[in-house]
């Protein structure tokens, strides 16, 4: 089958942070696009040298060309160059590099394209599979990266006579095939609908969202999507901006979830470990130490718990204010064209809320994670009180049996060696020391004994 005039629009965004690792290339974005146009016309735009990151620091949106390249208030970098149409011809591209910063954040906005002119005349329909010639070692898919938020591919191509509906969804399904023949790489059907009166269908389920790929494929029927797609570009590159927020802060907490769900398994291994008052009459040293170990390893245990938490809430937020901005944006795009924009609404209608339920429910669900910790704690450390003060009141009672046993000893000692002479017993040696020492062991037994009832009647 063939089209007329394919379009493969890019946008890519990366965040912008100074970072103090000097292994992150702040570059990556710009250093990525050079690398997909030289991998499809085998030119390279250095467009780090063409751009200044530090413009208007201030302004929330920002066209990065620096300002003498700038021409005709043109803010993207124009080429073109030829690929191969088959063994004997090679057809024109022609295509653009537009980078922005937006907020916190660099945007990249790549196109290539079969124009719809060559010297004043229409360009012939090409057929389908020449859309491979635009990503070309799957260069069109960017690289995991530490500040790289993501992207959304966006094909467009006008359908060429009447075409009924299973006809326009096999050229749409022909296209992803052709823009990635290797079946592993294709993001699955999502859905389809339509968009300024031409059909377009989107790839990529958010129950893969470890390896979530967006790419809509967008068919136009005649001219008007067309125009209306050149109205409100801009504000359609800050919607793929603030969606692709919203689904990377979803994608992390995906991460941080099983982190916590580790986490909890953890706190809950740790509190079965935690003796029962009552359930044992004494602990073993070994085992009190133990616990007085643990009392120092769960607030550290319970410190990394709550920092998991508060990361999720984060992206809980994230999630919020970038759906926000995400409906703001799509209302200027409704009221500037007049159009129905149900098939982008469904994204800030139906998916945020489903991402920040999600979360809220993990939150609910782990909070209870916080709770145990502190109960283990005031366990384990009513324990060790309790059973540090049983040894304390056992060390005093010993010591207050020794002391009345020796004490009086020590008396009777004195006593007998001043009268050991008048001391006449069958047991007792007759020689003094002896008889001496004999008598003061006997008197300090029986103190002790004393002692101890004593205590034990206390």
């Amino acid at each position: 089958m063939k089209v007329y005039a394919p379009n493969v629009h890019l946008f890519a965004f990366q965040l912008n942070k100074n970072s103090n690792d000097p292994s992150v290339n702040k570059n990556f974005l710009w250093e990525t696009g050079d690398e997909i146009v030289d991998t499809t016309l085998h030119q390279n735009l250095h467009l780090s040298q063409h751009i200044d990151v530090n413009k208007e620091p201030n302004s929330p949106r920002v066209d990065l060309l620096e300002d003498a390249k700038v021409i005709n208030d043109n803010y993207a970098i124009s080429f073109d160059g030829k690929v191969p149409l088959n063994q004997t011809q090679d057809v024109l591209i022609k295509g653009f590099a537009h980078p922005l910063r937006i907020y916190d954040s660099y945007s990249w906005w790549l196109n290539l394209r079969r124009p719809e002119q060559e010297d004043d005349n229409p360009t012939p329909d090409v057929d389908i599979t020449f859309l491979s010639q635009f990503n070309q070692n799957n260069c069109l898919t960017f690289k995991e990266h530490p500040l790289f938020l993501g992207q959304t591919l966006l094909i467009t191509a006008w359908l060429t006579g009447a075409k009924d509906k299973k006809v326009i969804k096999q050229i749409a399904e022909e296209c992803l095939t052709a823009i990635f023949p290797d079946s592993q790489k294709q993001p699955p059907f999502n859905r389809q609908g339509e968009l300024f009166g031409s059909p377009i269908f989107e790839y990529g389920l958010f129950s893969q969202i470890s390896n979530y790929h967006h790419v809509l494929i967008w068919l136009f029927a005649d001219e008007q999507a067309d125009v209306k797609f050149n109205q409100c570009y801009q504000e359609l590159l800050d919607l793929f901006f603030f969606r692709t927020k919203v689904v990377k802060a979803y994608k992390d907490s995906r991460e941080i979830y099983k982190q916590l769900d580790a986490a909890y398994l953890q706190i809950e291994a740790k509190i079965d470990e935690v003796p029962k008052v009552g359930e044992q009459e004494s602990i073993a040293t070994a085992n009190l130490t133990d616990l007085k170990k643990q009392l120092k390893a769960l607030p550290q245990l319970a410190l990394t718990y709550t920092r998991l938490l508060l990361n999720l809430e984060d992206y809980q937020n994230t999630i919020a204010i970038n759906a926000y901005n995400y409906d703001e944006r799509l209302q200027k795009i409704s009221a500037r064209i007049g159009e129905d924009v149900s098939f982008l609404e469904t994204f800030s209608q139906k998916n945020c809320p489903f991402f920040q339920q999600q979360i809220n429910a993990d939150l609910g669900y782990f909070r209870h994670g916080s709770e145990l910790l502190g109960r283990a704690v005031d366990s384990i450390r009513g324990i060790v009180e309790i059973e540090q003060a049983e040894r304390d009141r056992s060390l005093e009672k010993t010591i207050q049996i020794l002391g009345i046993g020796f004490g009086g000893g020590a008396i009777a000692s004195g006593v007998f060696t001043t009268h050991i002479d008048k001391i006449n017993l069958p047991l007792v040696q007759k020689h003094p020391l002896y008889a001496s020492l004999t008598l003061s062991i006997i008197a300090t037994l029986v103190f002790i004994a004393l002692g101890w009832l004593i205590t034990k009647r206390k």
